[in-house]
Formats: C-alpha cells, structure tokens, sequence
C-alpha cells in the first residue's frame, strides 16, 4: 500500500503547513476497516450482529464513519509529519477545511501547527552585574534569637480590649503596598511591640509604631524603602505598611540564656554567632536567586524570539483562568472575577509573552550546554520534598507520577540547573 506524501510548508515565524496527500487505496482500507469494526457493534433490524450489508450501514452511519476515518489520518499525518521532519510542536494542530473521505477517491489534508522558536543565543557567559552585599542588622538577630526563645515557650491570648505595650507580640495580616501594587503580604505575621522593624523595614515612629493596638485595629504607616532594597525596581520608592491586628499576645517561657543553654552553646554570646551564620546563608541563598532571575532577565532581554502567536494566546487564558479561579476560592463574586478577566487580558498576555520568552531561552541553554536532570537527581529532589512535609518518599513519588508531575519537576530542575550556570560564570562588581 501507498504510503501518505507529507510535506512542510514555512509559513513564517513559529507556523508550519503540513500537507498529506492520501492515496486512494489508504481511504479505501481505512473505510472498509470502519465498517467492519462497526458491523461487529451493532445490530440492526431485520439483520444478524455482523451480517449487515456495507450499503445498509453506509446510509445509517456513513458520515460518522466518514468522520471517524478523517480524524484517523490527520492523527496519522501529522505523526508522520513530527517524526519524517523533527517537529517540535507547541498547542494542538488546527486541520484546514474538511478533506473529502470517499472510497477510491484520493484526498488532501492540510494542517497547520506552531512549533519551538529557533534562534541564535546571545552571549550568556561572563555577563557583567551588581551582587549586593550581605548586611545583617542587630534586629534581624534578636529576632532570629527571639524566635528561638518563642519555640521554646508559649504565646498567651490576651482579651480583646487588651491594648498592646512593650513586650507583648501581635498577630496581624502585613501587607506592604507601592502605590496600588501589593509587594509583600503576610497572613498571621507574627510582630513584636516595641521593635521599631516590620517585614525588614525600619519605622519611622521607632518602637512606638503598635503600642496602644488592640485587636480589630487598622493602622497605615507610611515608610520609605532604602536604597538597597532587594527588589531593585522599589529602591528609595515611598510604601505604605498596612496591619490589621488580629490578636495581642504575652510571652511566657525561658530566658534568653536558658535557650542558649538549651540549645547547647555556652553562652548567648555563642548563640548570636550562630544565629548571624544562619542569617548570612539564608541572605546568599536569597541574593544568588536574586542574581540569577537578573541574569535570566539580561539574556532574554537580548535574545531576538519570535513568539508563536496561538499557542502564546491560549497559555495567556489557560493562566488568566487559573488565576480566576483562585479569586473564586477566596470568595470573590462574579462580577469582581469578570473584572479580572476583562482587565487584564493585554497584559496577561504580554507576562505570559515574556514568561514564554524566558522559558524558551533557558531551554536553549540547556541543550547547548547538554544539562540534563538525571533519575537519581530527581528521586532525590522528591525524597527532600517527602521529608519537608513529612510524609513517606513512596506516597509522595507515586503521588507526583499518578498526577503527571514528573516531568515538571524534572524541568524545574533542569532550569535551576540553567540559572546557576548563569551566576556562576557571570562577573561581579559589588553593590
């Protein structure tokens, strides 16, 4: 038997026509297959199961089988097309008009698909930035240091007229907004009264900034984001904290020199070294993210990709969708949610461009630098992930592979792989 003609046809950018022409024998099978298979399924009236005649079935059934035959080649075409060509497909094939399926007749299918953008890599090696310095203040090690006092001991509910003083701690929902944009958000943080720091920023009426807060209050205090910020595009920009108090709360527990004690170092003395190594790696852990979105930033910002248009268009709506859905979750109506979707429509698109654009620049790094996630890599990431939420390593990994999660964590691997490269070749000047 004859086998299909494939052919590709560029249609610029990230488009590919593929055109199939199909013989009229490979029709013709493909037909009194359908039938057949049909024939031994149902039973007509007047007929034996299998013992219908073809032109009976015809008129019951031609169309869906004709329907049936036609969406078997174009699966069958452009199977042909990815393996003959090494096409890498992006989104779904569109098939082009309704292709004739008539016994004896040739036809012509013709679909058409995007596929990965090829283009050429900009420099990404010794690239040129700025890595901040770690500053570790004394406030962020007494909390560091308060925070061990506190697991130690217990946080005791006051009355909801209780006004909170110096001493005590208050849970409160922070969020720190630039103008009508939210950069930081914490349900439930936990603030000590009389320490003149929230969320790292320092306040402006010091350590006055939540005596007198009760639950139930509100406050707004205005601040000033330093010039160091870690996000770069806040630095030296005005900010406003925001808390609503939800509960005021005493400490009752060790001293400070018990949980040194405790903790088995000789004195608090020790215990402040410690806290200031823990600090600093946690900061280098941070900064190296930092400096490895900035690089990734670079790179893509040079790279000349041209997006596919479709696939660009649906993964914006897949997201936009996803991110609805979550406002559902969080009890938002339907006319806020249709808000939503109807606002941000341009601009989700232009993210998930840029997201798109990302992702297809590191993947090209990755097989230029031929960066694979190995089998014992992955079972291992898995088996730290198993340990963080206590749970058994084989619960977890049959969990991941039931919800085909697999390949995505191997990938989020593979890009971690890509960023690190990227900073550890990268050349620095000091903030």
């Amino acid at each position: 038997m004859a086998d299909m003609n494939i052919t590709i046809e560029n249609a610029g950018g990230c488009k590919r026509v593929i055109k199939a022409e199909v013989p009229a024998e490979i029709i013709k099978t493909k037909l009194a297959d359908g039938f057949r298979d049909l024939n031994k399924q149902v039973q007509l009236p007047g007929f034996r199961r299998g013992k219908t005649p073809r032109e009976v079935l015809e008129k019951r059934f031609g169309r869906e089988i004709a329907d049936d035959v036609r969406q078997t080649l174009a699966d069958e075409a452009l199977k042909s097309a990815i393996d003959k060509h090494a096409l890498q497909l992006l989104g779904q094939a569109e098939l082009i008009g309704t292709p004739e399926i008539e016994s004896g007749k040739p036809s012509t299918f013709t679909l058409e698909v995007e596929v990965r953008p090829e283009f050429e890599l900009p420099e990404y090696k010794g690239l040129e930035i700025e890595r901040p310095a770690v500053k570790i203040a004394d406030h962020e090690i007494n909390a560091y240091l308060r925070d061990a006092q506190i697991r130690k001991g217990k946080l005791n509910a006051q009355a909801p007229e209780t006004a909170a003083a110096k001493g005590h701690f208050v849970t409160a929902d922070v969020h720190i907004n630039v103008g009508e944009e939210t950069i930081f958000h914490r349900h439930g943080g936990l603030l000590e009264v009389g320490v003149p720091f929230i969320a790292g920023l320092e306040l402006p009426q010091g350590g006055g900034a939540l005596v007198g807060l009760k639950a139930g209050d509100h406050k707004d205090i205005p601040v000033k984001l330093p010039a160091d910020f870690m996000q770069e595009a806040y630095r030296s920009k005005d900010a406003t904290i925001t808390l609503d108090i939800t509960q005021v709360m005493a400490f009752e527990g060790p001293t400070l020199e018990e949980v040194a004690k405790d903790e088995g170092f000789e004195n608090v003395d020790a215990f402040r070294k410690e806290a200031t190594d823990a600090i600093r790696r946690d900061k280098d852990a941070e900064i190296d993210q930092l400096v490895e979105d900035k690089l990734a930033e670079i790179v893509t910002q040079k790279a000349q990709v041209e997006l596919p248009e479709k696939f660009s268009k649906s993964k914006a709506v897949e997201l936009l969708q996803q991110q609805a859905y979550r406002l559902y979750q969080h009890g938002a109506g339907e006319e806020e949610v249709k808000k939503f979707l109807d606002s941000n429509k341009e601009a989700g698109l232009d993210r998930t461009k840029e997201q798109l654009k990302r992702a297809f620049v590191v993947d090209a790094i990755a097989r230029k630098e031929r960066l694979v996630v190995t089998e014992d890599e992955l079972n291992r990431h898995v088996a730290e992930l198993a340990a963080q939420i206590g749970r058994p390593l084989d619960e977890v990994y049959q969990t991941f592979k039931q919800r085909n999660m697999l390949p995505g964590i191997r990938e989020e691997l593979r890009t971690r792989k890509v960023l690190k490269l990227l900073r550890q070749k990268a050349k620095y000047k000091q903030a």
